[in-house]
């Protein structure tokens, strides 16, 4: 098969030093065909110096593309955001209520053994200050449990300061001091050296020693399962 009538145009525009774009949105060549054509020609040093120089200003052209999306990216992600924030508003009682028994369904302790003497309680960990404050204000308002009633104990790792993180915990809930106590985790984690930029100030617990307050939001937990419809 011989070579498409444009061929010898395209050499010529190729050895004058046009990349392969601009030659093919002249003649409407093909990329691949291109290629084939012209993979192995040598051009001379003045359309190689014009090559390269394209090829440069096309790799800064690409980086200040990139850079302007991903700022666009950023603008759009913050606009959603902020547009989901403000549809939520001020919570009701009852979307309180709703939204600590959900917070205890995915970060509570719920494996009590039924059959063992100890009685359930109402404990939570979560490292995320976010978190740990809302569920402290749903104890409070919900359940009208005081924060003195409240027990703290912080779970740190090696490398992490005790004082340090009950300064922080007891500053950020409020809750008496004499209710902290610091326990070493001793996870396969903590063993391989966990980042201390990770959990800075460890994991806190929120402790309520109450067997009916703990059925109480058993029973929210539950009735948000037969509401959904499982």
């Amino acid at each position: 098969m011989g070579l498409r009538k444009d061929y010898q145009a395209a050499l010529t525009l190729r050895l004058e030093g046009k990349t392969y774009g601009e030659i093919r949105g002249i003649f409407k060549i093909p990329k691949s065909t291109l290629s084939g054509w012209f993979s192995d020609l040598k051009v001379g040093n003045r359309a190689k110096k014009i090559l390269e120089s394209k090829k440069k200003n096309g790799y800064y052209k690409l980086v200040e593309f990139n850079k302007v999306r991903t700022l666009g990216i950023h603008k759009e992600n913050e606009g959603i955001r902020k547009n989901y924030e403000f549809r939520v508003g001020k919570l009701s009682n009852r979307e309180l209520m709703i939204l600590g028994a959900a917070l205890y369904w995915g970060e509570g302790y719920k494996n009590f053994n039924q059959k063992r003497v100890v009685y359930p309680y109402i404990c939570l960990a979560n490292s995320e200050p976010e978190m740990i404050i809302t569920f402290i204000h749903f104890l409070e308002k919900i359940l009208g449990i005081t924060k003195d009633q409240i027990k703290v104990p912080v779970f740190i790792y090696p490398g992490m300061i005790p004082e340090e993180a009950i300064n922080y915990w007891q500053k950020l809930t409020g809750i008496p001091r004499e209710n902290f106590r610091c326990q070493m985790a001793l996870s396969r984690a903590s063993q391989r050296k966990r980042p201390k930029n990770l959990l800075p100030y460890g994991t806190l617990q929120l402790r309520v020693v109450k067997r009916q307050e703990f059925f109480k939001i058993r029973g929210l937990i539950d009735g948000i399962i037969k509401s959904a419809g499982f």
